[in-house]
């Protein structure tokens, strides 16, 4: 009885390790990440900064979008690129780096990335973007997903005066 308890443990061991040796692993294939905007107001003035530390073209876009944080339409007030100057599209207006915002009115922020540096043949890829109040001011970053990992494309901080904030935000501009 004894050998054949152990024959039988033995054989299912010999198949089990026979079918895991002839796996064979596939690559973990990433779906993309929803795109989605950051909203906020400000009770007055105040600075936004915005940096990245991709190689490949990253674009912020802010957008005044008058007293709500919900409207899916406004005025572009900051439009940076990584390679402003450098090869981006003659619709940046900036690099990356600090702007002033004005108090009294709602910002719509959206953040995309490129898989390459500036090339007009390439697709935007809309971040998905997000943030979070930090004392008076507010925190965002925006991540992407490639097929293989998820990446940080930007990151930003509104220094002060920050009266609300809304994640999930309309899409407001995107690709820009």
């Amino acid at each position: 009885m004894k050998s054949f308890a152990l024959s039988t443990i033995f054989s299912i061991a010999a198949l089990l390790s026979a079918g895991v040796a002839n796996a064979q692993q596939k690559p973990v294939v990433l779906s993309a990440l929803p795109s989605q905007n950051f909203a906020f107001c400000l009770s007055s003035d105040a600075t936004v900064v915005i940096s990245t530390t991709l190689q490949n073209e990253v674009g912020v876009v802010i957008t005044n979008v008058g007293n709500s944080q919900t409207n899916t339409s406004g005025t572009v007030v900051v439009a940076a690129n990584n390679f402003y100057g450098n090869g981006a599209g003659g619709e940046w207006t900036s690099g990356m780096g600090a702007s002033t915002l004005s108090g009294g009115s709602c910002y719509n922020v959206g953040m995309m990335s490129k898989t390459t540096s500036p090339n007009g043949s390439n697709p935007w890829t809309c971040g998905q973007t997000s943030g979070t109040p930090s004392l008076t001011g507010a925190t965002m970053s925006g991540l992407v997903t490639t097929t293989t990992q998820v990446m940080s494309v930007a990151a930003g901080y509104v220094v002060a005066n920050v009266a609300s904030t809304l994640n999930n935000a309309p899409n407001v501009n995107c690709p820009y």
